[in-house]
């Protein structure tokens, strides 16, 4: 994982509520995840989100 991947786990897990600069509204991610393939669909929102990997593996702080 390089920095930069590393950087936006961080801003999608700001517990204060804040938006990072680039960070997507609720309405933006329910937007692109309605265009993904059904199928797709709880890799790509957690993707979106910070959660997970896009291959569906959750994403771990090692921090």
């Amino acid at each position: 994982m390089s920095d930069d991947d590393t950087e936006a786990v961080r801003f999608a897990a700001r517990p204060s509520g804040e938006r990072a600069p680039g960070e997507l509204t609720e309405r933006e991610i329910q937007d692109l995840v309605a265009r993904c393939p059904e199928q797709q669909r709880w890799a790509f929102e957690g993707w979106l989100r910070g959660e997970r990997l896009l291959d569906g593996d959750p994403i771990v702080s090692l921090g």
